[in-house]
């Protein structure tokens, strides 16, 4: 059991040793206009596909894909972390307002200024995602209006 143990422990500190931005994936969360759980998926150094499952308002479910652009690194602080400018389009689908429920279909942007520290793999972001979307049936069809106040501050980990 201990060197099971020990184990667990060198992996991790591997893990967390490695750089954040040579890694492939991200999972995090995000809260603002809706509670997310995120997924990266990096192309190369100058763009990523964000996926999302939200509960958009809190009120409803949603699937979202965004292609996101990688637009401005600076070494503000080179000892704590790199700071960093990101921007996307996407679409979302998903089932808005619970008690009766209708369809969401929109388009999706992202602009997200955040920083990824040096010594973990773990970045925090805040950003802007404003849904431009129609929920067709059910009782709340029409614009989705909760949509253009999307702000948010999202935490995610890098491997």
């Amino acid at each position: 059991m201990k060197k099971f143990i020990v184990a667990v422990v060198m992996c991790f500190a591997v893990a967390t040793a490695a750089k954040a931005q040579d890694t492939k994936y991200a999972v995090g969360l995000r809260f603002g206009g809706s509670v997310e759980l995120l997924f990266d998926y990096n192309l190369s150094s100058e763009n990523y596909l964000q996926f999302t499952v939200a509960v958009p308002n809190y009120d409803g479910i949603s699937l979202t894909g965004i292609y996101n652009w990688r637009c401005c690194e600076w070494d503000w602080t080179p000892r704590t972390c790199s700071w960093h400018l990101n921007a996307g389009v996407g679409a979302t689908v998903g089932a808005y307002h619970f008690g009766d429920a209708g369809f969401l279909i929109g388009a999706v942007g992202s602009c997200s200024f955040g920083c990824l520290f040096n010594n973990t793999p773990i970045s925090i972001d805040v950003d802007y995602r404003p849904v431009v979307g129609v929920v067709a049936g059910g009782g709340k069809s029409g614009f989705f209006t909760p949509g253009f106040w999307n702000f948010g501050l999202s935490v995610a980990y890098h491997f």
